[in-house]
């Protein structure tokens, strides 16, 4: 992986906007503006996104074609979302406890 191939695949991945929304209840409150992050937007639901991308492109750079994820949450959706896009393959182990609505969202991702 070069640094251009990279980037236009951080560029791919990392293509949901995560929009900032000033908070009023927060910044009337504190005195000051409180600006909130939208991460609940991104294709995970949360900020684990960016971490799962890094990692999962520093492996591509070194050759690694499979990874397994041990979450019943957003961390094992992340991944399973950033390896579709790499095309790397992903097993991700749940607990047993893990609610249908993430199964069936993991199982959407392949």
């Amino acid at each position: 992986f070069g640094f251009t191939k990279t980037h236009r695949i951080l560029r791919g991945i990392m293509a949901t906007p995560t929009p900032l929304i000033l908070s009023t209840p927060l910044s009337s409150r504190l005195g000051k503006p409180v600006w909130l992050k939208m991460d609940a937007l991104r294709p995970s639901g949360s900020f684990k996104d960016r971490g799962i991308q890094n990692l999962m492109l520093d492996m591509c750079s070194r050759g690694i074609k499979a990874v397994v994820s041990s979450s019943g949450g957003n961390a094992g959706l992340a991944t399973a979302v950033c390896g579709r896009k790499l095309g790397i393959q992903v097993t991700v182990v749940v607990p047993e406890t893990t609610k249908a609505l993430m199964l069936d969202k993991l199982r959407a991702e392949g």
